[in-house]
């Protein structure tokens, strides 16, 4: 029994040290989670940790948006809000299937995906557009069309972030959560989607975030009164159990050795892994049984993946026909603004206002083919129509999202100056709650040029607008 298995370092391109990573793989961890780097330094890294290694390794990646997400020469897909806005379960699949053939072409056996965090707190700084929505059923159902997708495509996957992430204020990379709800309501929302999908779930991804109602001490990934007692006997679930990653600073002085002992079967990514393997000798030594059972965990994961026969597919075409096909139906559109042949627009985006370099250039192109005329707005003189536009989104690490009391002051004065104002967000859907008076908003919840094609045919009345706001 190769007790390093229970390791899953991270290697971040770019940042790693490659020959630390391959000692690991040589010392027998169980797997890599990777981030960054391009498809093709993915692939060849895949194919040197293998081949030092002892055993088959599971390389794992957060693909939650397709290969994009972390790498910069691969499609990126959909945010699940505007999957969740379309509230359409073939495009679900498609995501997760698209996902899946593309890993497994890279050597990725395992997305750590779908999230079911429920998008309920407006100012939840991290789950935000990973969310399918805000009722539980409806994510449950959509998460369940991503994971046969995943399945189909040759990936395992991987429940995330148990018992619930969607309402909390903190970015737990940057500090601990705290999750206040009493557990009946835990029980009819966050946790409804882990009762409907649990067996189908290859891992279940535990949160770093405190949940008084379950563990009044201990955060979720280091209880076994969440872990042992609730998640394994009284929710009945059988397969594998995953930290979240230990790099996180929510965690604080915690060791990454009590979360084995509470129960998880694997420790993802620990900024000390080397270390992290000298301290784990010792703990087994005194319960051999509870690492074997953690292994074999892994050993179910790697049988089930033998007989999965992915189809190889590099080509972006797919990617493109499914996001078009999101963004056609997933907009959502409060109020009305709309422009005709021979209108002018003046147009700035919010993250960068009053810069010029605009990140929408296939919108503005569109509009601009159809004889509309766009210009940079000026604050100088009162305009008759304005289109703002924002990419506001979650980032690791920032604990921001939406806009800040700055930003907000200044959009609202530019909302108040002119007669007709449309806010376009290609990101949070929640971005417009502090901003009053807004002519129209329009919620696309993700980025590319599939969703900018279809924010300007709405507003040239060549599109409907088709999605739900999912909460």
């Amino acid at each position: 029994m190769n007790i390093n298995r229970l390791i899953f370092p991270g290697f971040w391109f770019g940042k790693s040290d490659k020959e630390e990573a391959l000692k690991l793989a040589r010392l027998g961890v169980g797997g890599f989670c990777l981030y960054n780097g391009s498809t093709q330094e993915v692939k060849d890294l895949i194919e040197e940790l293998r081949a030092n290694s002892p055993h088959r390794l599971l390389i794992c990646c957060d693909y939650e948006y397709g290969l994009g997400r972390w790498h910069k020469d691969a499609p990126l897909l959909a945010s699940n809000i505007s999957v969740g806005a379309s509230d359409r379960e073939d495009l679900s699949y498609k995501k997760g299937y698209l996902t899946a053939i593309q890993a497994r072409a890279l050597g990725v056996d395992w997305v750590f995906a779908p999230v079911v965090d429920l998008a309920q707190e407006p100012n939840n700084p991290i789950v935000n557009t990973r969310s399918f929505g805000a009722n539980p059923k409806k994510v449950a159902s959509l998460a369940k069309s991503f994971m046969i997708g995943l399945e189909d495509g040759g990936c395992l996957n991987t429940l995330k972030h148990f018992p619930g992430h969607g309402s909390t204020t903190i970015d737990s990379h940057l500090a601990m959560p705290v999750l206040e709800k009493d557990f009946n309501l835990l029980e009819e929302e966050d946790l409804l989607p882990y009762r409907l999908l649990i067996t189908k779930a290859d891992s279940i991804m535990v949160g770093h975030l405190n949940i008084p109602h379950l563990d009044d001490k201990l955060p979720a990934s280091f209880s076994k009164k969440v872990i042992q007692n609730y998640l394994r006997k009284e929710m009945r679930y059988k397969g594998l159990i995953i930290t979240d990653a230990l790099v996180m600073k929510a965690i604080g002085p915690l060791d990454p050795i009590d979360a084995f002992t509470a129960g998880a079967d694997i420790l993802l990514c620990p900024s000390e892994p080397l270390t992290l393997l000298e301290q784990l000798k010792e703990v087994v030594k005194g319960n051999p049984i509870r690492a074997q059972e953690a292994i074999s965990q892994q050993e179910k994961l790697i049988s089930k993946l033998s007989l999965m026969q992915p189809i190889p597919c590099r080509t972006e075409e797919p990617c493109k026909k499914l996001n078009k096909d999101i963004a056609e139906n997933c907009l959502v559109q409060k109020g009305s603004f709309n422009l005709k042949k021979g209108d002018k627009v003046f147009y700035l985006e919010a993250e960068t206002y009053p810069g010029k370099e605009y990140r929408a250039k296939t919108f503005i192109n569109e509009l601009k083919k159809q004889g509309i005329k766009v210009e940079p707005y000026t604050p100088k003189v009162n305009k008759e129509k304005v289109i703002i536009a924002t990419y506001s989104n979650y980032a690791a690490f920032s604990g921001q999202i939406n806009f800040n009391q700055e930003q907000t002051k200044l959009l609202q004065k530019i909302i108040n100056e002119n007669k007709e104002t449309a806010l376009i967000s290609y990101g949070s859907p929640f971005v417009d709650k502090d901003l009053k008076n807004l002519t129209s908003f329009i919620m696309a919840g993700s980025a590319g040029e599939e969703f900018e094609k279809a924010t300007a045919d709405l507003i040239l009345n060549n599109l409907q607008a088709k999605g739900k706001m999912p909460f």
